[in-house]
């Protein structure tokens, strides 16, 4: 005799959704997807939906409010009880994870309507008496349902492109500054359209010791000061970072910074500016002891600081230094990295500026300025980025000058090809180890 099939389901998993509720109340926002019935077993069901009328009563989840809302139903007991409740914060430490666990309810779910659909066209076939054409098309109907469930079906039709222009345009005008991401280089943001757009990837590259970090530093400064920004680096501690925050904040080198020792007046100074450090929203990835500089960890805290505080840049510093081993050679590593970030990018809705490094056989030209074919394993990186950016500094190749005169290189915009090839004139701060404008009234927060 042949066993009974059970629908496709995972009560572990319906579990870990629910637990994850209960620690981080926040992470139901991001359930685009998730529907009370895509449980499969009813308490949990009952639990799914009692956190979803919290949420539309704007009440924070946590065990003791979904405990009252469904004692309110009395649907408590049914569920477990309070004690169930623990149960499943206990089987679940962490919150991070809700959107894989989530994925597998909703995967399970759409088997499990498959099955349905399948029962239902099969029913349709026995019936043998409608017109063949209106049969074919009442199945059709069926998995066309299904793959708009699932999002399979990837057609924006012309009237849905007509009403996302729309809202697109309506929040464009509304929006002052419009709704690039400025990074406080006013040359730079006009040449760019505005600035750094969310869901795009801009490289930012240049040869060792040019000034990538403070480059990065300065942008998530000025950006820091409106919305939060994640700084992930492979390439400094974030104490080297304060110290050449605290360079730009007291007017003073990073070696002096650095050195200790301080005078009364030197230590008063620094003291006065360490507030000032609060006032920017820059957020640093602590690496090491088994969490290291990688696609997962870069979107595993985005996402964190995005339902937690808000999001608005993420900069990784650098592109050589991520640990994903992903790929046969460095050219497969790199892009596979690069299409991540881009992926990272548009799931998080915020942009990412990257550093990376130039091959050093630029050195050999007379001209010195990087071209594309000059990033290292260039070939992924220029397809998969929407912008990328050089850094060049005569000084760096002619010692015998003193004049501290940059430029950003315009090597790649996406979405206007004739910028490629312009130039933002900046000036460089070799002790304070960051930049400043060109223009008077411009100012670079370093």
């Amino acid at each position: 005799m042949d066993s009974i099939k059970l629908p496709p389901s995972d009560s572990d998993a319906e579990e870990a959704v629910i637990g994850s509720l209960l620690i981080d109340g926040e992470s139901i926002n991001s359930l685009r997807d998730l529907a009370a019935d895509d449980f499969y077993y009813e308490p949990n069901r009952w639990l799914f939906l009692a956190a979803l009328s919290l949420k539309e009563k704007g009440v924070s989840i946590n065990q003791v409010t979904l405990a009252r809302e469904l004692s309110e139903q009395d649907r408590l007991e049914a569920c477990g009880g309070a004690a169930r409740l623990s149960y499943l914060v206990s089987i679940c430490p962490t919150s991070l994870d809700i959107g894989h666990y989530a994925g597998i309810v909703h995967r399970l779910s759409l088997y499990r309507q498959l099955i349905a659909a399948g029962d239902l066209i099969a029913s349709i076939g026995y019936d043998g008496k409608s017109d063949i054409g209106e049969s074919l098309e009442r199945a059709d109907s069926l998995i066309l349902s299904l793959r708009q469930n699932v999002g399979g079906t990837h057609i924006i039709t012309p009237r849905q492109r007509m009403d996302r222009a729309m809202d697109r345009y309506i929040l464009l005008h509304e929006k002052e500054a419009g709704v690039a991401i400025s990074t406080g280089i006013k040359d730079l943001d006009k040449k760019l359209g505005g600035g750094l757009y969310s869901g795009e990837v801009t490289i930012l590259a240049g040869r060792t010791s040019m000034g990538k970090t403070a480059m990065l530093q300065c942008i998530a400064n000025n950006v820091s000061l409106s919305m939060p920004v994640l700084f992930c680096s492979g390439e400094m501690s974030i104490d080297s970072l304060i110290d050449r925050d605290m360079a730009g904040l007291a007017g003073m080198s990073v070696d002096d910074i650095r050195l200790g020792g301080y005078d009364e007046e030197t230590f008063t100074q620094i003291l006065a500016k360490i507030p000032e450090m609060e006032q920017n929203q820059v957020y640093h990835m602590e690496s090491g002891r088994g969490f290291y500089l990688t696609t997962s960890s870069i979107y595993q805290l985005g996402y964190e600081l995005k339902i937690r505080q808000g999001l608005g840049l993420i900069v990784v510093d650098y592109l050589g230094l991520m640990a994903d081993t992903k790929g046969q050679n460095e050219n497969e590593r790199l892009g596979h990295i690069t299409r991540k970030l881009k992926q990272i990018a548009k799931e998080l809705e915020v942009p990412l500026l990257v550093a990376h490094q130039l091959n050093r056989s630029l050195e050999a030209r007379q001209d010195k300025r990087p071209q594309l074919y000059d990033l290292r394993e260039s070939g992924h990186i220029e397809e998969d980025a929407d912008d990328v950016l050089f850094i060049y500094r005569e000084n760096y190749y002619n010692k015998d000058t003193t004049n501290n005169a940059t430029e950003i290189l315009i090597a790649k915009h996406r979405q206007d090809g004739s910028k490629a090839g312009k130039k933002v004139p900046l000036h460089w701060d070799a002790k304070a180890q960051t930049y400043r404008g060109m223009a008077k009234e411009e100012v670079i927060n370093g």
